[in-house]
């Protein structure tokens, strides 16, 4: 898996007092994050729990119904 890095590489160029300058400045983001149903909330709660698949677990709430 690539490494991915959120910083702007620093540039060479610009030294001041031993240390390298950042030339170009990027702001952090929103991101929008669709909300998740209760469902996959409790699903994901047993799966992490009981060690097992989600889909496992999905089918464990549906049939102790769980719906949050």
């Amino acid at each position: 898996m690539p490494f991915h890095c959120e910083t702007p590489p620093l540039t060479g160029s610009n030294v001041r007092n031993g240390g390298s300058v950042v030339s170009k400045a990027v702001a952090a983001k929103d991101y929008q994050t669709s909300p998740r149903s209760a469902t996959d909330l409790a699903a994901s709660i047993i799966a992490s729990r009981l060690r097992l698949s989600i889909s496992t677990a999905r089918l464990v709430c549906e049939l102790a119904d769980i719906k949050g």
